[in-house]
């Protein structure tokens, strides 16, 4: 029977999971935010302006933030105007929590490739 050895490099290791921890503290947060803001339907503004971030949660500090992300919003609309379907703003179809998450999980998977050469 074939004696199979390897080693692992650890200090290569420990500095990648360093790297990709930073990364997940400090810069995913405020990409998450800026998504979030981009993804939000926008109106008069005032649900991208009052969005914020408080260490690692958005925030979204508007009586109505709820309703924007879970789709809550009567169907078929009271009035006739168009700016929802199914429950949510035809701006957010999905609404925004569900899209932000989606890309960030591409950038996480971008990054861990990039630090690990693979």
């Amino acid at each position: 029977m074939a004696k199979v050895s390897f080693t692992v490099n650890d200090k290569l290791y420990r500095k990648q999971m360093r790297k990709i921890e930073r990364y997940v503290n400090r810069t995913l947060p405020r990409e998450a935010l800026k998504i979030y803001k981009s993804e939000t339907p926008k109106d008069t503004g005032n649900a991208r302006r009052n969005t914020k971030r408080r260490g690692m949660t958005i925030v979204g500090n508007y009586p109505y933030a709820g309703v924007l992300d879970d789709g809550l919003f009567p169907n078929p609309p009271k009035k006739g105007t168009g700016k929802t379907t199914g429950g949510y703003s035809t701006q957010a179809k999905k609404g925004m929590a569900t899209l932000t998450i989606a890309k960030l999980n591409v950038l996480f998977n971008r990054f861990v490739r990039r630090v690990t050469g693979r």
